[in-house]
């Protein structure tokens, strides 16, 4: 006779998914907050705006660099449907290297000019920050054409993805009264684009 496969315990399946729940929660909290009240904000004041003590968040949460990393896979995962959406709208199964790199710098860009605090929160210096652009850079990597090797492409990903998010920071922090300041993000991701693509200006 063969044996049975055991059963799943209803209790830890209820359990986990109260758990993720509440983590979901808390998560949209935090993203409120920080974009209400800057970059700044601490566990402390994620538990005061949830109604629940800063312990409660510690068991979600190990500390503020798992945070950034959750909210840096929750902004991550909205710029892949972004990109998605673009690559579809162009009616092309195989978009051009230009195509792929446009959609993602521009998906990059509007996604920062969102929300400016959550984008200065989950660019932190942190290994939450490394995993993020490490996410990003596989996502370009895997946006640019086949016929490229590997290691070629993710070398090249590797450092136009820190040169979108050194250029976008720089634009991000501009004060008002600064010319920087009045670029929009279309303007951001078009000079990103033509310096990717046809290096530094000339004039």
């Amino acid at each position: 006779m063969n044996a049975q496969a055991p059963q799943p315990d209803g209790r830890s399946t209820r359990w986990a998914r109260h758990r993720e729940q509440r983590r979901s929660e808390l998560l949209a909290v935090a993203r409120t907050e920080i974009h209400r009240q800057g970059p700044s904000l601490t566990m402390e004041d994620i538990a005061v705006a949830s109604g629940t003590s800063k312990s409660i968040v510690y068991r979600y949460f190990k500390d503020k660099a798992e945070l950034q990393r959750a909210l840096g896979v929750q902004i991550l995962n909205e710029m892949v449907q972004q990109l998605t959406r673009v690559l579809r709208a162009t009616n092309d199964e195989h978009p051009s290297a230009e195509t792929s790199i446009r959609a993602m710098t521009t998906s990059f860009v509007h996604t920062a000019a969102t929300s400016r605090n959550l984008y200065e929160f989950v660019v932190q210096p942190s290994a939450g920050l490394n995993h993020f652009l490490t996410s990003v850079g596989r996502l370009v990597a895997a946006s640019l054409p086949q016929s490229i090797d590997a290691q070629t492409r993710t070398l090249w990903a590797s450092g136009a993805v820190s040169f979108v998010q050194g250029v976008t920071s720089q634009w991000i922090r501009a004060r008002e009264g600064d010319a920087l300041f009045e670029k929009t993000p279309d303007d951001i991701a078009d000079h990103l684009v033509t310096w990717l693509l046809a290096g530094p200006p000339t004039e």
